[in-house]
């Protein structure tokens, strides 16, 4: 049965970047407390009154504590050990500590090899992949994969970390011939000609009432996504695919929470990149352009508090802002904020390095799609 919880319960974040700082705002302004734990000290979330435990991850006595002073948990950052996992689920199962998603979803997420695994266990189309945990494994995929192909870290990479593209068997085998016998944690992806790259954001409640935005068409530059446009411009049938895939995803790992799942569009075909179990970049867009944002269906997921009845959206896009790009006082950004079509947000961060998420805009109206 759905505990609701009111506010003021404390809700716990694992992770206090952007994401962490967005779903504060929302919960706070709701009367929740919220509590985030990480290495980083003054970050984004404190910034609006997050209550901050500042430890690594891997600080077990220090989890603990946290973990008791919380009435639920959620996540904005995949990226937690394996070993922390397991606390936390063994914990939750102890204190009935809700924890949506659940560890075991995180997990998933969080190793490209599991991931892909369950896509085709789940009959959702992926790329062709090859698992790589020693050498032999890397010279059988060589020899098997069609090229190019990319290999991936199978953890632990993100906005394109981690990756190497290989162009030719070739060039893929003198990788191969330059390994010794260490352990590897790779995977190797056959490369996707796509047309287009999109994604669904979908929500699952404590009941399994699933709510799903329209899918939004991105578009990414260095491997980051520089512009969401939503909705996308997509054929009936794709939109259909991509939405029936984000829900069998859902259902088949009895998801709860808010998660990003990414495509590959061709012709009339999807494939399913990856799946982030939390809100997404690209879902920035529903806090201006939708009834409800991503981060207060993350909310009620958390909660148990109530889903609408539908989700309804106009026409937008979201830009993200990169260090390089954020110039506070340039003509372009007073542009922007003289025209109540655009809003910014921003994550408080002091340091604009290159390619740094600093925040985005948000514009909402039609010519959404020529808007940046």
């Amino acid at each position: 049965m759905t505990k609701i919880l009111v506010p003021p319960a404390k809700l716990g974040v694992m992770g206090s970047g952007q994401l962490g700082r967005m779903f504060a705002q929302e919960a706070i302004r709701m009367g929740y407390q919220v509590s985030v734990y990480s290495p980083e000290r003054n970050s984004p979330a404190s910034l609006v009154g997050a209550f901050e435990t500042v430890a690594p991850y891997e600080d077990e006595n220090s989890l603990q504590t946290f973990l008791k002073s919380i009435d639920a948990l959620t996540f904005e950052f995949e990226n937690i050990p394996g070993a922390e996992l397991n606390l936390i689920s063994e914990y939750s199962k102890k204190n009935s500590l809700p924890v949506f998603p659940s560890p075991e979803c995180i997990r998933i997420a969080q190793h490209r090899i599991r991931e892909k695994t369950l896509f085709s266990k789940l009959g959702l189309p992926t790329v062709p992949f090859y698992p790589i945990t020693n050498k032999a494994e890397a010279t059988k995929a060589g020899e098997t994969s069609k090229f190019p192909a990319v290999l991936k870290t199978s953890s632990f990479g993100y906005d394109g970390k981690g990756q190497t593209k290989f162009k030719t068997k070739e060039e893929f085998r003198a990788w191969v011939g330059s390994l010794g016998q260490e352990p590897l944690d790779l995977i190797l992806e056959e490369w996707y000609e796509f047309d287009k790259e999109g994604s669904v954001i979908l929500a699952r409640d404590q009941k399994g009432n699933i709510l799903c935005y329209s899918p939004s068409e991105n578009i990414h530059k260095n491997h980051i996504l520089d512009l969401t446009i939503h909705p996308g411009n997509f054929s009936d049938s794709i939109r259909k695919q991509m939405t029936e895939s984000a829900k069998t995803l859902a259902e088949g790992i009895d998801y709860v929470g808010v998660f990003g799942l990414e495509f590959f569009i061709k012709g009339d075909k999807i494939v399913l990149n990856e799946f982030a179990p939390r809100p997404h970049n690209s879902g920035h867009f529903s806090q201006n352009g939708a009834n409800i944002s991503q981060f207060q269906l993350q909310l009620r997921c958390l909660t148990g508090l109530p889903f609408p009845s539908e989700i309804s959206s106009q026409t937008s896009s979201m830009k993200n802002i990169l260090g390089q790009d954020y110039l506070p006082d340039s003509a372009l950004w007073a542009k922007y904020l003289a025209d109540e079509r655009y809003t910014l947000h921003l994550y408080g961060k002091s340091d604009p390095r290159q390619d740094r998420k600093m925040g985005h805009w948000n514009y909402v109206g039609n010519g959404a799609e020529k808007a940046f």
